[in-house]
């Protein structure tokens, strides 16, 4: 198995810890302690153990790398000792140590040092008692309510991680350690290090490839950006439901399109279900898709699990020559015959049907897709003069870290700039792009975009919209300035790729 260079010298630096600590007992200063130490051991694990070399830290430096080779070598030194000396006040260090030895080897990332430096930060009330409290009811979460016996020793968020870690994971979810790191980020007061601690999580979900969970999240209780606390717009102790709709042109005749939708429900991967085509005028389009939604939310009305959902995300899968339009503004009907906008009730993104099509960007667009959750993601903003350089942009959005395109100009039709700054997002795998309807040049759009991308994880970055969106629509009638009434994001999640329609006329055009 191939180590991260982080784990590993995470793995050197906690060996050399122990060693510092049993040099500090005195019963292990004498030839005869150590041999009785050796013993017990060696009882204790069922095969021979020896001392090498004559040093003292020699010895007891190989008496460390040997028990780490084994699975529950060090745990076993550790009991040893406490048989051996147990009044050392040094023996809860060593207890400390042990446990971080197997959470390291459990849940090992290249981060693990800054990981236990940020959460040795946490403190979550001022008395110890209070503290106590908090750390039980977050290890009931983690642990499903199967941790009746919280050890004493538990009485930090350091402390209790490690305990974790040495949990079993139920078959489905996620190690507890895990989920009790993201409940912690939800209950601090400090974004960034909730955000931190977000993202090392992230990476452990990743390498072993179990994100669906955490994006799934059943077990928060105070979800969303860290900043947002229990104000945030999804419950992520319920579950989001993604309805996706495609726009497909006629060839011939722009007064029609076949609108296609699917349905996706599901704690992993996308299983979005193809609910039907219809073949509709254009005009007519807003009217079929409050049909649609009307239709999931007297289903989910009737479905037991459906309390549960706590959002119904609405994504639009368009043609270039529709991308501009005001989606988030499509009346949604209500009883009194009325009609809000959209945007009140749901989150609402736009997708690029042509990228959709375009199968030979799929592959740069799935890598730069998982960049999105990384810590340095960040937006690239395209030029607003001087000539169109698209093969210095070309190279400069190679960087990885890039994962959305702000454009200089709304879109128009493709002999315009913006299409073309799209058209090399697409080409290099960029999944968002984000531009104002009316003009991408003002100071308020720009202050917009970097708040959005710098408070909070990119991923979550929907929701922000969502409420960008819906404090524009509370603001007053004549506020024509608020930037949320005409920002616009298109997100092209690439693990939601519905299938092409295999009748009709299909889609015209690509990249």
């Amino acid at each position: 198995m191939v180590v991260e260079d982080g784990v590993n010298t995470a793995q050197v630096r906690l060996q050399g810890d122990v060693v510092a600590a049993l040099e500090r007992y005195e019963s292990l200063r004498t030839e005869h302690g150590r041999a009785t130490l050796v013993s017990m051991l060696s009882d204790a694990l069922g095969e021979p153990v020896s001392l090498e070399g004559q040093e003292l830290h020699l010895q007891l430096l190989g008496l460390v790398r040997w028990c780490c080779r084994r699975a529950d070598g060090l745990s076993g030194l550790v009991d040893c000792l406490k048989v051996l000396d147990p009044h050392t006040p040094g023996i809860s260090e060593l207890v400390e140590l042990s446990e971080e030895w197997a959470a390291c080897r459990a849940l090992p990332t290249r981060d693990w040092d800054r990981l236990a430096k940020a959460l040795r930060s946490v403190r979550l009330a001022d008395h110890p008692f209070e503290e106590r409290r908090l750390l039980r009811r977050l290890a009931d979460v983690a642990t499903g309510g199967h941790c009746d016996d919280l050890p004493s020793r538990c009485r930090s968020a350091w402390s209790l991680f490690l305990y974790l870690a040495g949990h079993n994971t139920a078959p489905g979810a996620l190690p507890p350690a895990m989920v009790f790191v993201d409940c912690l980020a939800g209950r601090i007061g400090d974004a960034a290090l909730a955000g931190e601690l977000r993202r090392y999580n992230w990476r452990l979900a990743e390498k072993f490839e179990v994100t669906d969970l955490v994006e799934q999240a059943r077990w928060r209780t105070e979800p969303g950006d860290a900043h947002a606390g229990a104000n945030a717009d999804v419950d992520a102790d319920t579950d989001v439901v993604h309805l996706v709709f495609e726009v497909d042109p006629d060839p011939v005749d722009e007064g029609k399109v076949v609108l296609s939708h699917w349905c996706h429900w599901k704690q992993s991967g996308w299983h979005g279900r193809r609910r039907g085509d219809t073949a509709i005028r254009r005009e007519d389009l807003a009217g079929e898709v409050d049909r649609v939604l009307a239709d999931l939310e007297v289903e989910l009305g009737v479905t037991p699990a459906g309390e549960k959902v706590s959002s119904i995300v609405v994504e639009f899968a368009l043609p270039w020559e529709m991308i501009n339009a005001p989606v988030e503004l499509w009346p949604k009907g209500d009883p009194s015959s009325a009609t809000v906008p959209l945007a009140v009730d749901h989150p609402v993104l736009v997708r690029s049907l042509e990228r959709m099509r375009t199968q030979r960007y799929w592959l740069a667009w799935k890598q730069r897709w998982s960049a999105v959750s990384d810590e340095s993601a960040r937006p690239y903003w395209s030029r607003s003069n001087g000539g169109w350089d698209l093969t210095g942009m070309a190279v400069e959005l190679k960087d990885n870290t890039i994962v959305a395109v702000v454009l200089s100009e709304p879109p128009g039709d493709r002999r315009g700039r913006a299409w073309h700054e799209a058209a090399m997002a697409f080409r290099t795998g960029i999944p968002i792009i984000v531009w104002d309807r009316e003009d991408c040049s003002t100071a308020r759009f720009h202050d917009a975009v970097t708040e959005l991308f710098a408070v909070g994880e990119v991923r979550r970055l929907p929701y922000r919209l969502a409420r960008l969106r819906r404090e524009a629509l509370l603001a007053n009638a004549s506020d024509e300035r608020h930037v949320g009434r005409s920002l616009a994001v298109l997100w092209d999640d690439a693990g939601r790729l519905p299938e092409p329609l295999t009748s009709g006329w299909g889609s015209q055009g690509g990249i």
